[in-house]
């Protein structure tokens, strides 16, 4: 009995989505501080390939689930691979992201589908909203990529290391991007990249009108969720 108190303890402190969000904030803060040299990148894509793993272990629970899963890492690490060697300038960098933003729209989904299921919030219920917010800003991000692949003057850059020439398998590269998502989803637009072309410039409102709509339904369903069982409590009582 004493044993399975202790399961239960263990399972409630580390939940399902704890380890994927140990490993997206590791990602995000460790891509500031490395470079553009061969280590760097190759730390990055260490970083990125564990995001990858925690993310199926997190979500992909079921046999049909996991391969799905696994359809989507076992390319996205291949392709890792490929632009770690030719150091990301290939044509294979837009099919990257592609199976990039495919894949975490196939987490997120999970994510979502298990934290509306909740029947109380809990610590995991939050961090799964929070896991949600970053998987957004990584998609956009990752969008921004291919448009910048596509059309390098897509985006303006007001500052001295310009993001022209870049590889979306460097940290070097994604940081801006990932900056300018997070940015974009806060609405809060400090003006230093700025969106020149149609699809940059609909990505980036999209996206701001995402990050409105995330914590106004989101944050609502979660205090709905939150205090049910109080206003139960209280019917019952009465």
């Amino acid at each position: 009995m004493i044993l399975q108190k202790n399961d239960s303890v263990e399972r409630r402190r580390f939940g399902k989505f704890s380890y994927l969000l140990g490993s997206l904030l590791s990602l995000l803060v460790g891509i500031a501080f490395t470079g553009s040299n061969r280590i760097s990148v190759m730390i990055f894509c260490l970083l990125f390939s564990i995001v990858l793993l925690t993310a199926v272990v997190s979500v992909c629970r079921r046999h049909k689930t996991l391969g799905v899963g696994l359809a989507f890492v076992i390319p996205m690490l291949m392709l890792n691979v490929v632009g770690y060697i030719d150091g990301g300038k290939s044509i294979f960098s837009v099919t990257h992201n592609v199976f990039i933003m495919g894949f975490f729209l196939f987490v997120s989904y999970h994510v979502l589908i298990a934290v509306l299921d909740d029947r109380e919030v809990t610590l995991d219920t939050i961090i799964g909203a929070v896991c949600l917010y970053l998987l957004a800003g990584l998609i956009w991000a990752y969008g921004y990529s291919t448009i910048l692949l596509m059309d390098s003057s897509a985006f303006s850059v007001k500052s001295l290391s310009p993001i022209a020439e870049y590889s979306p398998f460097s940290s070097v590269g994604l940081q801006p991007l990932i900056y300018l998502s997070f940015v974009t989803m806060a609405t809060l637009g400090y003006g230093d990249i700025v969106p020149v072309s149609g699809p940059a410039q609909t990505a980036c409102y999209t996206q701001a009108i995402f990050g409105q709509f995330f914590f106004a339904v989101l944050v609502a369903r979660l205090v709905s969720i939150y205090i049910a069982p109080v206003y139960q409590r209280s019917r019952e009582q009465t």
